[in-house]
């Protein structure tokens, strides 16, 4: 009797450890994070690259947030709210410090040196929102949470000039021949990436439970009274209040449903679709189409390698088999 319960736990320990290590320390191909390297990277461009003509305003001494209204801000947290850009109070060294941030940022997005660049793209965002707390809204956590995933894991494996360099510098190999090996880096890192954006998905369903307008249904409403940020006007729903409240409920349901539902395979791919039909939906009320592009790109750390593949298999054979132009 005590044997065969030794034996059970001594299965259970071991099967445990199986399946943790075949969860966390799978090798995994590197393309997905290189996709989102690359959507990351343009979203992180394109959000660095809006506040250049408030440069001054934001970050001068004289601006709209000097350092004395920061740290009253910031409270007992400023110790972990370190900015280089503390260091820099005249308009040439601010404009000189914003240009190398903005070369950083490029130089990650098209993948050279991405084992330096990649860290460094984390700290000059991490300099620009510590400097300017106060103009941060949904976008950055998320941004933030996604570059510090990238900067531990081999994004320059393929898609990326590091690539392109590495192909060329062999004789034999051309950058479409050479295969792409999994790595353990590549899998640690998209775990860790899915884990995190599932808890993300849970704690913005569960914290709704809180809020009276998402129990009521109305939550949707409210954001359709919006005029100054919304994209499509639904007013005409004022109406239809049914359409409403399943909108304000559907949001809620498939939040929480996805930090469990996600890791079904079979459920995977339906789930995905959804959070696009969601997630656009939502952003035709609040009008954060940077936000949108950043749960999208993030949501690509569930997509397999050779789903990838496939749609760029597709595109060239409909790039080979289009006619070619007339000629006059």
């Amino acid at each position: 009797m005590i044997s065969s319960i030794s034996g059970y736990f001594n299965r259970l320990a071991e099967d445990f450890g199986r399946g943790w290590n075949r969860f966390w320390f799978t090798p995994a191909d590197p393309l997905p994070l290189a996709v989102i390297r690359l959507g990351a990277g343009a979203v992180t461009l394109y959000w660095y690259l809006t506040l250049a003509p408030d440069l001054a305003r934001l970050f001068a001494p004289g601006g709209w947030l000097p350092m004395d209204v920061v740290r009253q801000v910031e409270g007992n947290s400023a110790v972990y709210q370190w900015s280089y850009f503390n260091y820099f109070q005249g308009s040439n060294e601010l404009w000189t410090v914003y240009i190398l941030g903005g070369l950083v940022l490029a130089a990650f997005f098209v993948g050279w040196q991405t084992r330096v660049t990649a860290p460094l793209a984390l700290v000059t965002v991490l300099s620009t929102i510590h400097r300017a707390p106060l103009i941060s809204s949904q976008l950055e956590p998320l941004l933030t949470m996604v570059l510090l995933y990238l900067a531990l894991g081999p994004v320059g494996a393929c898609l990326s000039v590091d690539a392109w360099r590495k192909s060329r510098a062999g004789s034999n190999t051309t950058p479409h021949e050479e295969p792409r090996a999994p790595s353990l880096g590549a899998g640690v890192v998209a775990r860790l990436l899915q884990v995190h954006l599932a808890l993300l998905y849970a704690c913005m369903g569960l914290s709704k439970l809180f809020a009276e307008s998402w129990w009521s249904g109305s939550a949707v409403w409210w954001l359709i009274t919006r005029s100054e940020s919304r994209l499509a006007d639904f007013t005409w729903l004022y109406g239809h209040p049914f359409v409403v409240n399943f909108w304000t409920h559907s949001i809620v349901v498939f939040e929480i449903g996805f930090a469990i539902l996600i890791w079904n395979r079979l459920a995977r791919p339906l789930l995905l679709a959804v959070a696009v039909v969601m997630w656009c939906s939502i952003t035709l009320l609040t009008g954060q189409l940077a936000f949108l592009a950043m749960m999208l790109i993030a949501n690509l750390a569930f997509v397999p390698a050779c789903a990838f593949d496939a749609c760029c298999a597709g595109v060239a054979r409909r790039t080979e088999t289009s006619p070619a132009p007339l000629s006059n």
